[in-house]
């Protein structure tokens, strides 16, 4: 999305260096010609920071890899989702996001398709527009966003733990919506279409970003 600043820092590189470490033992980079990896989690618990940060190191490791976030396909711009969310609670939930669109971009670049058209948000301009990736130059995607695990397109999938409670500070240094007893609705119906999708992750990143391996 247009107008995002992703600020990253060491608390966010140090459980990323542990997440690479695990792909390296689970991936052969280079090897396996596409690798799809889902960052899943509520509002402000961490994705779009977990992604990046995993980008970086990545690119330390020779492996190109970008990132797609969920909040470019939502099907109205921003500030429009938000007014439709005004008119009812109803609106809030898996059926705002074009899921399929996106699924359809991590299939053509598992594929090897030579480039994918996506949407990208502009949230001050509040518009939709197209971005094209050269996605044949690179080996790993990584998509972060709260409803990504109603998809099965992933390779490896990664759960941040921390619900709406516990992320209270961050929505407010980042969120663009005033904070109100409605953006705590919208966050509860999150929580409660999500909260169980940590039981299909193979990782789980807990509430100060420990490593938490579900099979153990």
């Amino acid at each position: 999305m247009i107008g995002d600043i992703i600020e990253l820092e060491e608390r966010h590189l140090a459980p990323a260096r542990e997440i690479i470490a695990q792909l390296k033992e689970r991936f052969s980079f280079g090897n396996k010609p596409k690798i799809a990896i889902g960052i899943a989690g509520e509002s402000g618990s961490g994705k779009s920071v977990t992604a990046f940060a995993l980008q970086k190191l990545l690119e330390g490791e020779r492996v190109k890899s970008f990132v797609l976030q969920m909040d470019d396909y939502f099907k109205l711009p921003p500030k429009t989702n938000h007014e439709n969310r005004l008119v009812s609670l109803e609106n809030v939930g898996t059926h705002e996001v074009d899921l399929e669109k996106l699924a359809q971009n991590l299939n053509d670049f598992r594929e090897g398709r030579s480039e994918i058209e996506k949407p990208l948000v502009s949230y001050n301009e509040n518009t939709i527009g197209t971005e094209k990736i050269n996605a044949s130059a690179y080996d790993v995607v990584i998509v972060e966003g709260t409803y990504i695990f109603e998809m099965n397109e992933f390779d490896f999938k990664i759960f941040i733990d921390r619900n709406y409670k516990d992320t209270y500070e961050n929505r407010m240094k980042r969120n663009r919506d005033e904070q109100s007893d409605f953006v705590e609705q919208v966050l509860e119906i999150e929580h409660r279409i999500i909260r169980d999708f940590k039981n299909n992750a193979d990782l789980i990143l807990g509430k100060n970003y420990e490593l938490i391996n579900p099979n153990l």
